[in-house]
């Protein structure tokens, strides 16, 4: 019985210890990639193909928020749409009130993220906070990066509690929205 309480103790004790404000840290940073790689249609943080269907890809994402299940990249193949999102799944589980608390603290940790330009220019996400109900099946807080820089006009940051059959999920969307034109589509799209 020693023995095994000895192996127990080193094998916890081999783990690394992270503190809430490394995992804090950690959240700004990967938001912070996200965005800042949405010029470039998420290309840099693309990882390995996940499905391949006619109208979209989905591929694994480089980078992952801390307590994520999974977090992916979307690409669309639309002469209306060209452009990539990016999803993490947060919380999936049947207990209304654990994914409204989870729900609820990921709306706190993204208002204290923010993007971060290379000349050094700072700017941070704000939105206006959308309370879960359980009575509703679907529920989004946006938020968007408080800049005038065209290239970021149209991303914007969405928080989600959605309840699927069963159970409910807490995901984060970054999504954005240009013209065909903007982004190399077709002439019949500038129009």
């Amino acid at each position: 019985m020693k023995a095994i309480l000895t192996l127990t103790m080193a094998v916890v004790a081999s783990f690394p210890v992270y503190s809430q404000s490394d995992s804090l840290h950690s959240f700004h940073a990967v938001i912070d990639s996200v965005l800042r790689d949405f010029p470039d249609n998420l290309r840099h943080i693309t990882g390995d193909l996940e499905l391949a269907q006619g109208e979209f890809e989905n591929y694994a994402s480089t980078v992952a928020l801390p307590g994520a299940e999974h977090c992916i990249i979307t690409r669309w193949h639309s002469v209306e749409d060209t452009t990539a999102s990016w999803q993490a799944q947060m919380f999936k589980g049947e207990d209304f009130g654990a994914a409204s608390r989870q729900y609820r603290e990921l709306f706190r940790r993204l208002q204290g993220c923010y993007l971060k330009l290379v000349d050094g220019s700072v700017f941070y996400l704000a939105g206006d906070w959308e309370p879960a109900k359980e009575e509703a099946a679907f529920t989004t807080s946006t938020l968007r990066v408080q800049t005038g820089d065209e290239r970021y006009r149209e991303v914007k940051v969405e928080l989600e509690l959605v309840y699927l059959v069963t159970d409910w999920a807490v995901q984060i969307n970054i999504v954005s929205k240009k013209r065909d034109d903007a982004v190399g589509g077709s002439e019949e799209a500038g129009r």
